[in-house]
């Protein structure tokens, strides 16, 4: 009995640990925009619009995955049976959370390739 309640504590414990790292993970914080920022510059034209490309297929991919949770979660809440505490439902509502952040990261990053190469153009 005593192993039982010891394995079942550690777990626990263990996920009292992870989840706020877990979420912590996907914020941004502005010294790693500034740093992105600054390695970008000196980019000519044709490098802002391949890496813009390079972007769109990336937030293609998070945006197939996205589909792929949220399917995940609407079969968790049709078939509640198949979870009826809701942890894995509100686990992928998390991770689908964090997809929808990095996509935005990535649709910001775009935009701002595209400004600096539509700016480079102007002052051409």
């Amino acid at each position: 009995m005593n192993k039982k309640l010891s394995i079942v504590l550690v777990f626990f414990v263990g996920m009292f640990i992870s989840i706020p790292q877990f979420v912590l993970a996907g914020e941004k914080t502005s010294e790693q925009i500034d740093a992105w920022r600054m390695e970008s510059r000196g980019w000519s034209i044709q490098d802002h619009m391949a890496a813009a490309k390079a972007k769109e297929e990336e937030v293609q991919s998070l945006e197939s995955r996205i589909q792929h949770v949220d399917n995940r979660i609407a079969y968790f809440e049709k078939k509640p049976y198949f979870d009826p505490k809701g942890i894995h439902r509100s686990a992928l509502k998390r991770i689908s959370s964090t997809l929808e952040g990095k996509k935005n990261l990535l649709n910001e990053r775009i935009a701002w390739h595209y400004r600096q190469s539509d700016h480079a153009k102007l002052s051409e």
